[in-house]
């Protein structure tokens, strides 16, 4: 039978904690019966004047009553006592079924006084012991047989019970164990909505941790660092990659500020991020490495403090030094001259409009033109080699010659310009002029050969009737001609063609 009931009702027990806050509320039912039972049976002659039933009949069944009512008292009392789950529920059990016939006793077998047997048997239900329900049962049916046998009376108020006991009382225990069948298959029904839920619940948390385990295998194994901060910018968590990418562990930077990995220059751009409302942010900071250099970073910022699981801001970059050094390599090649590392025609020419724009109304700006005299020959004599170390040297002595807020370009072949951006009269530009030619003079030693070279200057500058480029250009061109006139060496001022200098 055991093995019946086990295929019936699969593991149906509950837990020790449900076990035991229903075993707390049906103590408390019981412990509440006894006192209202000593109260019916007390009042029990007026009961029976109050349902018209003549109460001589049930003398003696007097003592049956007090002795269920005792009884019930007694359980109550000791269910206190009992910590073992099925003793204790067993005891429970018995007193309230005990409370039950004590109720119907009182009640000189009225037939709805039955009803509470079968309240009493949902509340015994709630243990969800299939032992104790069933034995509850029987002893309902054990109850209502012999005792109304003895004395009908006090079960069953039908006379026609009193002639025929046994029916009745099988009667009765139909109708209970047909309640206990129900209940049985109410626990089974419950109990199979349960496994499903738990096997759903299992799925579920199979599948997360699935997706868990491959968000952990994602994180360690990409290249890029991963951190989570809060609005304050201390790191909750950080990705073992930043180990390969920025040379520290991630347990020694947990609960350090972020920020205090990013250029002072570039943090700005980072905590406006906070400040801005938006859900997402790209940029490139530089951030500082173990070994104390600087890196370009590409860093992506998602806010996702609003999510639980989260509960941060989450920053993700990755080392773009390579790229940025590139760039920056194919920018300078795009704007300079490859052999002598100045500015070429293009990138001079957007120095010259820069500093046009930006020029103050008390200053003025100038621009030289130089040609070197005679550099055809020196390239045919000695060779080409020769040639583009002349014009290499040639442009570091231009470079000594200026100050650093100047611009200095060739313009192609053996031209060279200069922009002097700073300046409050052409004297200022004559003396750089004459600081150039000086340079120039010194011998410089070219495969073995010493060379004195010299150029031309011609100086353009800016006045109220002239500021655009292009008319800045024309004006050093044309007094690099006028310079070239005079004897072929020297430099000269735009307009003024009696202010022509000899070579140095």
């Amino acid at each position: 039978m055991t093995t019946w009931i086990s295929r019936a009702i699969p593991d149906i027990r509950l837990s020790e904690a449900a076990f035991a806050a229903r075993h707390r509320t049906l103590r408390v039912v019981l412990s509440l019966l006894f006192p209202a039972l000593v109260g019916v049976a007390a009042f029990r002659p007026q009961i029976d004047v109050l349902l018209g039933q003549p109460h001589g009949g049930h003398a003696n069944g007097i003592a049956v009553m007090w002795g269920m009512v005792v009884a019930t008292g007694f359980c109550a009392a000791v269910a206190t006592f009992v910590e073992k789950r099925r003793a204790g529920s067993l005891v429970v059990s018995l007193g309230l079924l005990l409370g039950s016939g004590a109720l119907v006793h009182a009640g000189g077998g009225l037939t709805d006084l039955h009803f509470a047997f079968f309240v009493v048997l949902g509340l015994i239900s709630l243990y969800q012991e299939w032992l104790t329900l069933l034995l509850s049962v029987a002893l309902v049916a054990a109850h209502h047989m012999l005792v109304g046998l003895v004395i009908p009376g006090l079960v069953f108020s039908d006379p026609r019970a009193w002639e025929h006991p046994v029916f009745f009382a099988l009667l009765h225990a139909g109708f209970v164990l047909a309640m206990c069948a129900v209940q049985l298959a109410y626990w089974r029904f419950i109990r199979r909505a349960q496994i499903e839920m738990h096997s759903m619940q299992e799925e579920a948390a199979a599948e997360l941790r699935r997706r868990e385990e491959r968000y952990r295998a994602l994180v360690q194994d990409s290249c890029d660092v991963i951190n989570v901060v809060d609005r304050n910018g201390v790191l909750d968590s950080v990705s073992p990659a930043v180990q390969a990418v920025m040379g520290y562990h991630s347990y020694d930077l947990t609960g350090t500020n972020y920020y205090d990995l990013i250029h002072p220059d570039d943090v700005y751009a980072l905590r406006a991020f906070h400040d801005s409302g938006q859900s997402e942010q790209r940029t490139e900071v530089r951030t500082r490495h173990a070994d104390g250099s600087w890196h370009w970073h590409d860093v992506t910022m998602r806010d996702l403090t609003g999510q639980p699981a989260v509960g941060g801001i989450v920053i993700s970059h990755r080392d773009v030094t390579e790229r940025r050094e590139f760039q920056d390599l194919l920018q300078h090649e795009a704007a300079h001259d490859v052999l002598t590392g100045l500015l070429n025609r293009g990138a001079l020419l957007k120095a010259l409009d820069r500093a046009l724009a930006a020029l103050p109304d008390n200053r003025r700006l100038a621009v030289l033109f130089i040609d070197l005299n005679d550099f055809k020959p020196i390239n045919d004599t000695l060779g080409h080699e020769a040639g583009d170390n002349l014009l290499v040297a040639v442009a570091t002595a231009l470079q000594r010659s200026v100050l650093g807020s100047d611009s200095v370009g060739r313009m192609g072949g053996d031209e060279f310009a200069v922009v002097l951006g700073d300046i409050t009269s052409e004297e200022n530009a004559i003396a750089v002029a004459g600081r150039i030619q000086a340079a120039l003079a010194e011998v410089v030693i070219i495969g073995g050969a010493a060379l004195r070279c010299t150029a031309s200057i011609g100086i353009g500058l800016t006045t109220p009737d002239c500021a655009g480029t292009d008319e800045l250009l024309r004006r050093a061109d044309t007094a690099m001609y006028q310079a070239k006139r005079a004897k072929g060496i020297g430099w000269a001022v735009y307009g003024d063609d009696q202010r022509v200098a000899d070579p140095v």
